[in-house]
């Protein structure tokens, strides 16, 4: 088991850059014009975390009216900070001595979930920080997931020898073989996941079905495989310094730009999320 995150934690920072040297996490405003995004010319991302040190993997906690989002700071493992989006202040979650990783709102609303460092189990949190419980700890070290449903989690793992999408049953505790050569995008969408498919010829966002079937729904942009999804199927992505968007509702599925952010510094775009009213969107960037 020792060996197995330990070739966990090898892949993730060779491969899926988990511990860039410095990465900052930015809040920005942006306009939903029902049919497309786009943003003001006066508007700037903000700077939310403001750490020399790692900071990765945004989510909005719609409950808390929040950015959630995981942070090494004073050279320890990484905690859960939260972002007030009233006050633009933040507030440290979690404080452990295990690394915490990909924070999420469970389906109920109620709690925070997180991956913990010591043997990649899935654990939640409550809102108020008070109570913690550890749900499953998977045959194969949990890295990325999403939520399905309040019992079930589609997840990326280190499988022998490779990396894996694992249907994974959190009460009866069962795990099904969906598929491999996956990035670390998972989404819910209707009755299957949306996926990072990663091929020879490219990267996709693919729909498979809880039976491992895929359709190809839209090729990423060379050297992307992060995106967000949102329930109705817009699907936000980055080209480099840009924000990109497209329906996956649409018969025809093109990507449209929401804004270049290079002449503001911003060079590389990474992990992204968006709020549920689709006005305001985080993502991760390379820190100055």
């Amino acid at each position: 088991m020792k060996l197995n995150r330990l070739l966990f934690l090898i892949v993730l920072l060779h491969q899926y850059g988990f511990a860039q040297p410095a990465t900052e996490v930015y809040l920005l405003d942006i306009k939903n014009n029902a049919t497309s995004f786009s943003i003001d010319p006066s508007t700037k991302p903000v700077n939310i975390s403001n750490n020399e040190g790692y900071d990765n993997q945004p989510s909005f906690i719609e409950k808390l009216n929040a950015v959630a989002y995981v942070s090494s700071r004073n050279k320890k493992p990484t905690d859960v900070y939260l972002y007030d989006l009233a006050t633009a202040k933040t507030q440290q979650f979690t404080n452990n001595k295990e690394a915490e990783y990909s924070p999420k709102t469970t389906p109920d609303g109620k709690f925070i979930s997180v991956v913990k460092d010591t043997d990649q189990n899935l654990t939640r949190i409550s809102l108020d920080g008070l109570v913690t419980e550890k749900l499953y700890t998977s045959k194969d070290s949990i890295g990325y997931y999403c939520w399905l449903n309040k019992s079930e989690i589609a997840a990326f793992t280190l499988s022998k020898p490779k990396i894996t999408l694992k249907l994974i049953h959190i009460k009866n505790k069962t795990e099904q073989y969906l598929t491999d050569s996956i990035g670390r995008s998972l989404y819910k969408y209707r009755d299957g996941i949306v996926i990072c498919q990663k091929l020879k010829k490219g990267s996709y966002v693919s729909f498979i079905d809880k039976k491992g079937a895929i359709t190809q729904l839209i090729e990423l942009p060379k050297n992307t495989e992060d995106f967000y999804l949102t329930a109705d199927g817009w699907l936000f992505s980055s080209n480099e310094s840009k924000l990109i968007y497209c329906n996956l509702t649409a018969k025809t599925k093109v990507w449209q730009e929401v804004a270049n952010l290079k002449a503001m510094g911003i060079s590389k775009i990474f992990r992204l999320a968006v709020n549920q009213d689709k006005n305001k969107l985080v993502f991760v960037a390379e820190g100055k």
